[in-house]
């Protein structure tokens, strides 16, 4: 495991974000360090971001914008995914992501963050809060791939064609044209107001994962690990571990997303043990950090915000407005609606 380097994201100049390379194991791990203090990090509590499927650290962009004069933003880009490489046939199964995103916490001398996660993010952020438990301060899940969710049954279609002989390439480069893939989005139902895909956006999204033969081939391998039983059986069998975690969590859902409805939220409040709240943000589909992140970063930095202690317990609940806990013990909290 070597130290950071700075470098530039391979993505077009319109998309380009700058980011650091770290080496962990045989992998070249690309993450965004962003906070008052980067880039040597001191003075500000670290946050770290983690991405879905089949993204990059790009999406977290103007949630840390939100964020960065408060927090150290630390935003992989997981295996397989982004600008992250690794050697051929490398593991980049969900234990793998998790062990990776705890080695690039080791790098970069952060014995504990706080985490944001979406997605295939969030399920390798819940392997975390299950194994290693001490490397997460304060939670935040977000549309989660959990349980035996994923891939959900709308995305399954777009998946098994990417793996489909011949055609399979085609379908991926076909997504590499930025109207072809806001078809491909607005009918995968990645958000819920089409009118977000903006050409800023498509470019970042196709520079990350599409733009060449070599990332659409990365992207391919990494969807046909969406289909192996073998990897899907992680966020199951961390279950035991996760029913355990009583660090402050909070849960923030997209309330229309199709993929990942909000009954999956509702499931990991009531599985968690530290986790009080669930906030839905209406008329906000799977991407809710694109569709509405102001308010997420509103959330995020006033659950944070709490001073330490005052989320345990039993009972913490707050107001539908705000990020803060219930007061009266023994209350089980409902899901907020932000309008």
């Amino acid at each position: 495991m070597t130290g950071p380097s700075a470098g530039r994201s391979a993505m077009t100049p319109r998309a380009a974000l700058a980011k650091r390379r770290v080496r962990v194991g045989a992998a070249t791990v690309a993450y965004l360090d962003e906070g008052p203090a980067c880039p040597a990090g001191d003075g500000a509590p670290p946050l770290l971001l983690l991405h879905g499927c089949p993204f990059s650290s790009f999406v977290w962009r103007k949630v840390i914008a939100e964020l960065r004069d408060r927090f150290r933003c630390v935003a992989p880009d997981l295996l397989g995914l982004g600008d992250t490489e690794t050697p051929p046939g490398a593991d980049w199964s969900l234990p793998a992501q998790a062990a990776t995103v705890v080695g690039v916490l080791d790098a970069l001398g952060i014995e504990q963050a706080d985490v944001v996660a979406h997605d295939h993010g969030a399920a390798t952020a819940q392997l975390i809060a299950a194994e290693q438990p001490r490397r997460i301060g304060r939670l935040v899940l977000t549309n989660a791939e959990d349980y035996d969710n994923w891939p959900s049954r709308d995305e399954l279609p777009f998946v098994r064609a990417t793996q489909l002989p011949v055609l399979g390439r085609l379908v991926l480069w076909a997504w590499a044209r930025p109207g072809l893939f806001r078809y491909a989005l607005r009918s995968g139902k990645a958000v819920h107001d089409p009118s977000v895909l903006t050409a800023e956006r498509l470019d970042g999204y196709i520079a990350a994962n599409l733009a060449d033969a070599r990332r659409r081939a990365k992207t391919r391998r990494f969807l046909a690990g969406q289909l192996d039983p073998a990897n899907h059986r992680a966020t199951t069998d961390a279950l035991a571990g996760l029913r355990a975690f009583d660090h402050p969590t909070l849960i923030v859902w997209g309330a229309d997303d199709p993929h990942f409805g909000p009954e999956w939220g509702r499931r990991l409040r009531e599985d968690i043990p530290g986790a009080r709240r669930l906030e839905l943000l209406p008329h906000t589909g799977h991407l809710l950090m694109e569709e509405r992140p102001g308010e997420l970063a509103r959330l995020v930095a006033g659950f944070l915000a709490r001073p330490p202690g005052a989320d345990s317990g039993a009972g913490a609940a707050g107001s539908s407005g705000s990020c803060s806990w219930p007061a009266a013990a023994g209350h089980e909290e409902g899901a907020h609606r932000h309008g």
